[in-house]
């Protein structure tokens, strides 16, 4: 295979809403540019870019595919993605790495969740985009209301390039904005003919020039001065100031297609060869110190880790981007990350599940190679004695979290080992084993993400799991001051053990002020592992405790903060007076005095009017207007706290507060409510107080778990 110059090349990632047909403009694109002879369907199972068992058994797209095609003498770098919300961390990396986003728009749906995702993406990492509408051939297709939505949107730079000439069954014809022609496809032929645009249509071809040739005018200076003097642009300078306002994100261009039917995908690779970025035209990567890296050859090598796969048949594969300088087979490079050296001793070009060898490749292209030993996603690998790493990947936060545990007893190592495993693919899926939960909690995006774990750890890890409601990491703490002593004596055989403590004990919260009828010889601020603070106030005068004897009672209040007496749950913000007590010059010691701070710590507790605090998060629900009334009525019946409400485009952005016991279960009621079509991200706001009610359901369920236990 050839090596590829950097301005060879052109790096696209097909995103978008699932349904929007991007796996079949990949594989359109592949068959129209020679590098499959018989196109493959999602229904048949046989394109090149869904290949996994899983994705056969779920009929869809669940991993970025790299793909790549030799067209024209370039190459293609394709990244085809899927489109659900739940595995948003495959668009996110392809996003980072692609040097144009292609946003695929079902012509019969318009603007959904999906292509949303893609914008967000793409506008975060500065990525070029332009929009494919696609399924022009279905009945209920809309070219115009698609691109309509699309301007709402994403604003006034969205521009045709392509319109069809009549859209459902019978479309079969693009009239193209630059060339001014109309390309026909008839018989099956990917060829078109190539024909003049009759009368009725020059009108409305000559609107959609005029407004292409304003909006290139206004990105560039010369461009506008030769409009205003000429009163026209050549097609040269109509394709030069477009492919300058793409890569400035001025103008979205708007392509037309039927994946299905393979027509437009020659205008499409023409497009992506004639007006995409090559790297070269890029800013470059930015590295965590905010340089900009250039895609040149001639600087040091260095490369981006942005995907891993392992899979059977195809081993632990490591891709790459290509960021600086070039990559041969047998080259030593050093990991950032982890200062540990890597030997590339193969790279490859990948298309799905076939891979080619080469023997080099140069900055910005796109790559793969095997048995890394210790590299993985987000990280940087560069020449000896360079220091520098690129900015990583930003994923967004989990939405769902459950308990996972095996179905055989025994097993737990394995399924932690299995979901460690399936991290390292999918920084979205993170895994926590919770010693204060006591349960093995998975993180994730939604139901899918969560069924895509469990299938692979089944098949992959051949171990079987169930999925358990996780518990709430409640909190407790107290609203009252109280006063209280506690007497440790026991006499046995031997030597005896007595302790007596005195302890004023009280809410703590910032500026809260201090007990007034004791004197304070020292304050211990200490920050709690688990949020909020303890502050340990000694009032000890004329040695009725010894000193040393402090840590122990500190020691014994630590150990029953971890384990409050409401529902178990851990300790926090109070305000602790050591102010007098006893000790005996023979049996004190530090584990009668650990006893007594324990023991009177609790006693106090209960007393202060001890309360249970939830975590409670800020929720940010983007739903479609037609159903943000359902979404808000719902709202309270989920203890949720709606702070607000702005419109955004043709979604409605719904601020508001909603506890984690609620939280957890949301994700699939949302999607259920609103036909998949609203996302929602969140982030941990603070701790507060559960309602009585609740309060009391909670130690009414932690006692009686207790008593079953006993």
């Amino acid at each position: 295979m050839k090596v590829y110059e950097s301005k060879e090349i052109r790096n696209i990632a097909l995103l978008g809403h699932a349904g929007s047909g991007k796996t079949s403009l990949a594989e359109a694109l592949l068959f129209q540019t020679g590098s499959i002879n018989r196109r493959g369907t999602v229904e048949e199972l046989n394109t090149v870019s869904d290949y996994t068992e899983i994705e056969h058994e779920k009929k869809g797209s669940i991993f970025t595919t790299p793909l790549f095609t030799e067209y024209k003498n370039l190459k293609i770098n394709i990244l085809d993605t899927p489109g659900y919300d739940d595995y948003i961390g495959e668009l996110s990396a392809a996003a980072r790495v692609a040097d144009t986003g292609v946003i695929c728009l079902n012509a019969q749906n318009g603007l959904e969740v999906g292509s949303e995702n893609a914008w967000t993406y793409t506008s975060k990492y500065n990525t070029p985009v332009m929009i494919v509408v696609n399924k022009l051939d279905q009945d209920q297709a809309n070219f115009e209301e698609t691109v309509t939505s699309a301007k709402e949107q994403f604003g006034r730079g969205v521009t045709v390039i392509e319109y069809p000439l009549s859209t459902g069954a019978g479309f079969n014809t693009i009239i193209d904005i630059l060339s001014m022609k109309a390309y026909q496809y008839s018989g099956g032929s990917t060829t078109p003919v190539v024909k003049d645009i009759d009368e009725e249509q020059m009108i409305i071809a000559e609107g959609y020039k005029s407004e292409l040739i304003d909006m290139i005018a206004e990105t560039d200076e010369d461009l506008m001065t030769k409009y205003f003097d000429s009163g026209e642009l050549t097609t040269e300078e109509m394709m030069t100031g477009l492919r300058r306002a793409l890569i400035n994100k001025q103008i979205v261009p708007v392509l037309c297609a039927s994946s299905k039917n393979n027509i437009g995908a020659d205008r499409l690779a023409d497009f992506i060869c004639d007006i995409c970025p090559s790297p070269l035209e890029m800013a470059g990567m930015e590295t965590t110190e905010d340089e900009v890296h250039p895609y040149l050859t001639s600087k040091d090598t260095s490369l981006f880790v942005f995907k891993l796969v392992s899979e059977a048949h195809l081993g632990d594969m490591t891709f790459f981007k290509v960021a600086s300088g070039k990559v041969s087979a047998g080259a030593d490079l050093i990991n950032d990350q982890k200062s540990t050296a890597e030997r590339f001793n193969q790279i490859f070009s990948v298309c799905g599940k076939k891979r080619v060898e080469v023997t080099q490749l140069n900055a910005g292209d796109i790559g793969a190679t095997v048995k890394l030993k210790g590299t993985g996603i987000n990280h940087t690998l560069h020449e000896k004695g360079k220091n520098y790493a690129y900015k990583a990947i930003e994923y967004p936060n989990p939405k769902v979290r459950v308990a996972i545990a095996p179905k055989t007893k025994g097993e737990e190592e394995k399924v932690g080992m299995g979901l460690h495993s399936l991290h390292q693919e999918d920084p979205t899926l993170m895994v926590e084993h919770s010693q204060e939960l006591r349960q093995m909690i998975v993180y994730c995006q939604g139901e899918l993400h969560l069924g895509v774990a469990k299938w692979r750890l089944e098949h992959r890890y051949k171990v079987e799991t169930e999925f358990l409601e996780p518990r709430v990491p409640y909190r407790e703490t107290i609203q009252k001051q109280v006063r209280g002593m506690y007497r440790h004596k026991k006499q046995s055989g031997g030597a005896g053990q007595f302790a007596e403590v005195h302890m004023i004990m009280e809410p703590w919260y910032e500026g809260a002020p201090y007990a007034t009828d004791i004197t304070i010889r020292a304050k211990e601020m200490i920050d709690l592992d688990w949020g909020g603070k303890l502050e340990l106030v000694n009032c000890i005068v004329g040695g009725v405790i010894d000193q040393r004897f402090i840590p122990a009672i500190l020691k014994g209040v630590m150990d029953k903060m971890h384990i409050g007496p409401l529902t178990g749950s851990y300790v926090r913000d109070i305000r602790l007076y050591i102010y007098d007590g006893k000790m005996h010059p023979v049996d004190s010691n530090e584990a009668a005095f650990k006893t007594a701070g324990m023991m009177v710590f609790k006693e106090n507790f209960i007393k202060a009017d001890p309360k249970i605090l939830e975590p409670v998060y800020e929720v940010e629900i983007k739903v479609p207007e037609d159903f943000v009334g359902d979404v808000m009525s719902d709202l309270p019946t989920r203890r949720g706290l709606i702070m607000g409400i702005d419109s955004d485009g043709k979604y409605q952005k719904i601020k508001s507060r909603m506890p984690l016991a609620e939280l957890d279960k949301y994700s699939t009621a949302l999607r259920s409510m609103t036909q998949a079509r609203a996302t929602y991200t969140s982030e941990f706001i603070e701790y507060q107080s559960v309602p009585p009610n609740v309060q009391m359901k909670l130690m009414d369920e932690f006692k009686k778990a207790h008593s079953d236990e006993d």
